[in-house]
């Protein structure tokens, strides 16, 4: 829908800063937050997190960029990115983990060349 990125990427669905969201989330494609979300994310293709997010709750999606903040898993079937002044009080699973300096993270971190999403049983823990 919208384009974004040198790599031809699509933002499918977009919360702006400012904005708030309360429930889970399901995207078929990609999604950007910059604003508030108290619920779990999924998509298909994408989450980006810009530095103004905050979510409270679980994310899924085969690629995550994080550049704001998070309180849940996050689980990314190829890979996650934490950007400076990111933030992860949760564990993170992906085969393939970027850490830039300035990122803080608290929990586990989990990498296999095969990631599953998160369990039914698990995604209300956070």
């Amino acid at each position: 829908m919208f384009g974004f990125g040198s790599r031809g990427s699509r933002i499918d669905t977009l919360l702006g800063a400012g904005a708030e969201f309360k429930g889970n989330i399901q995207v078929e494609g990609s999604i950007v937050i910059d604003g508030k979300v108290d619920g779990h994310i999924n998509a298909t293709e994408r989450i980006t997190l810009g530095s103004h997010a905050a979510v409270r709750g679980n994310l899924n999606a085969p690629h995550i960029t994080i550049g704001g903040k998070v309180h849940g898993h996050v689980v990314g079937s190829s890979r996650v990115q934490l950007l400076t002044g990111a933030h992860v009080d949760g564990d993170i699973k992906a085969p393939i983990l970027n850490v830039a300096d300035g990122a803080t993270f608290s929990g586990k971190i989990g990498m296999a060349a095969s990631v599953q999403s998160i369990p039914e049983s698990e995604r209300s823990r956070k």
